[in-house]
């Protein structure tokens, strides 16, 4: 056997949600009956457009993608009305974490996130041989800023602040993160995953991005997986100083984006009514379910994102499983807590059907 990196080899490697073709063929129903609610994938199909913008630029495979993504930058640049050079490309916000870890860690370095948040903080920390400060939630399952802030080593080049938090959906208000970037000294690198941004509704919130064009140690992430619906084309997007993306962009291999991808991107911006008609419908099935917790008198958190974060008082892994044996596909977590993608609405009825099933054999 090859030697690999006894540090590496430690890890967990990262799991997907189940598929629904690996369920049915598990429990021997058609796919069809299968209800998949475990990836925070959107229920929706891409946008208008997008399947033709894309269908379009198969015609030039032959070629490498765009490695500056112009077409795309200048789309982005119109839609967030920022710089195109304040703009930074990658497969996926979880791509682009990669590569930020590996450019600002190393041995002797530590990065600080709470937990539980997004596991591939975690994960990108241990490739790039930094210690890992994992900071607890607080009581309402929310970053604990003042902790984090106080976590913070002198070794340490990276904090990871995922607003709203992934699995749990809470946010940081704007005024919030503001007193916690100020309060970070600028040799540490901060940065805010906004994967799931479009979501929230809330008025305490805003993006940072003006953070991230004012100060170097600042990147904001986020993705065309999830309210864009184009989780199979891994494609994101980060928001920095340009001198901060230079540096970043060296440990980015090139040609990281495909030219389909970057193409369904550029379209998928065009239509800023189907945007809002989905975030519209995402918080009027989120309403629902959270009440549905509630009446339930099940612990929850109060999510502002596409999912909704429960316990079941089981084991995590035995409450997904008691889920997936009647067809709904939902994703495990630690502490015996799990989330839930937001669905069509017919996933959602099937989903509080079965929940009603498993509390009832409790």
């Amino acid at each position: 056997m090859p030697r690999f990196r006894p540090d590496v080899s430690a890890l967990s490697a990262y799991a997907p949600g189940r598929t629904i073709e690996e369920v049915a063929a598990r429990i021997r129903i058609r796919p069809d009956d299968i209800v998949k609610l475990a990836s925070n994938e959107s229920p929706d199909g891409p946008f208008p457009g997008v399947i033709e913008a894309a269908t379009r630029v198969l015609g030039t495979s032959n070629r490498y993608p765009d490695n500056d993504h112009l077409e795309l930058a200048a789309a982005l640049s119109r839609t967030l009305e920022v710089p195109s050079g304040n703009l930074w490309f990658g497969n996926g916000s979880v791509g682009l974490l990669g590569h930020i870890a590996l450019a600002v860690g190393g041995p002797g370095t530590s990065a600080v996130y709470a937990w539980p948040s997004f596991v591939m903080y975690r994960i990108a920390s241990r490739w790039a041989m930094s210690e890992s400060v994992e900071i607890p939630l607080d009581d309402g399952h929310a970053h604990d800023l003042e902790a984090m802030a106080d976590a913070i080593r002198r070794d340490t080049t990276l904090v990871y602040v995922c607003n709203p938090n992934n699995p749990t959906g809470t946010i940081v208000s704007s005024e919030q993160m503001s007193a916690f970037i100020d309060s970070v000294d600028e040799s540490v690198l901060i940065v805010i995953d906004e994967a799931y941004h479009e979501f929230v509704t809330d008025g305490s919130h805003a993006s940072a991005i003006p953070h991230a064009l004012a100060r170097p140690n600042v990147v904001v992430l986020r993705t065309f997986s999830k309210v864009f619906a184009l989780a199979a084309h891994r494609i994101g997007y980060g928001v920095a100083r340009p001198d901060t993306i230079t540096e970043l962009r060296k440990a980015q291999a090139p040609f990281t984006v495909t030219q389909v991808a970057q193409a369904a991107a550029a379209a998928s911006l065009r239509d800023r009514g189907e945007l809002e008609r989905r975030v519209e419908a995402n918080q009027r099935a989120r309403h629902q379910l959270l009440g549905v917790l509630a009446e339930r008198a099940l612990p929850h958190s109060k999510s502002h994102a596409n999912f909704v974060y429960f316990e079941l008082r089981l084991p995590g892994e035995e409450a997904a499983a008691r889920f997936t044996e009647r067809g709904v596909i939902v994703r495990p977590m630690s502490g015996g807590w799990l989330r839930v993608t937001i669905g069509s609405e017919p996933e959602n009825r099937r989903f509080v059907e079965v929940l009603d099933e498993v509390i009832a054999g409790l």
